[in-house]
């Protein structure tokens, strides 16, 4: 099961409802809980945010370092077996993608899926788990006429994907999107989308926000709401 959840704010309590979704879908007492927060370079604010809100929730909590530090691969897989529940935090995805790579996360991941871990993460750590997603990459990169691009993800969801599709920064995605064979999921904040048994539903920790499904065809842009 993967929970991939359109944005919010954690420290405000934004998307409580879906976090506590996430412990409850482990079916476990005490379940041991991985936060992978490489997007945000292993931001120590947020990892202290995310383990507090998750040991309320009755977790056992351990993080995954990978950001300027040395990590052996086996210590990688370790962590990632022993985990009921793997979230995934936001920040900037093209990072994230590129350091897993070098640590095999990737490979772990979908190991990880196969063997019937629940999956989670908000933004970044929604997008990983899609072909590809709408990434702002290059504005937290601080570069030079930064532009919203693709960033490949792991694939599990065969769909490209919008997190944050509330915000005024991603209003361009419809057009961004045009032409793609892929169908795509837009996922507002406070927001989660649940990919289970190649069957998609939706939770909310707002009721007034919306996940949608986009294609292309001869027509246009078509747009259903998810439910």
């Amino acid at each position: 099961m993967i929970i991939a959840i359109g944005g919010g704010e954690v420290s405000q309590n934004q998307t409580y409802e879906i976090d506590k979704f996430i412990v409850e879908s482990s079916r476990k007492e005490k379940p041991n809980f991985l936060f992978i927060p490489t997007a945000s370079k292993d931001a120590e604010p947020y990892i202290k945010t995310i383990n507090a809100l998750y040991q309320s929730l009755g977790c056992k909590t351990d993080t995954l370092y990978l950001s300027d530090v040395e990590v052996k691969r086996e210590e990688v897989n370790q962590k990632i077996e022993c985990a009921d529940i793997i979230y995934v935090g936001g920040g900037n995805t093209a990072y994230m993608m590129k350091v897993w790579k070098e640590y095999a996360v990737d490979k772990a991941l979908l190991r990880a899926y196969k063997s019937g871990k629940v999956l989670a993460g908000l933004s970044a750590g929604s997008i990983c788990w899609f072909i590809a997603g709408h990434s702002d990459s290059e504005f937290i990169e601080d570069i030079e006429n930064p532009k919203h691009k693709w960033v490949k993800g792991l694939g599990i969801i065969p769909y490209l994907h919008c997190p944050h599709y509330d915000e005024p920064e991603r209003a361009g995605f419809d057009e961004f999107y045009s032409g793609q064979v892929a169908d795509a999921i837009a996922i507002e904040n406070q927001v989660a989308v649940i990919w289970d048994d190649y069957e998609f539903n939706v939770i909310k920790s707002n009721p007034l926000k919306k996940a949608y499904r986009l294609s292309w065809s001869d027509t246009g842009l078509n747009k259903t709401v998810l439910s």
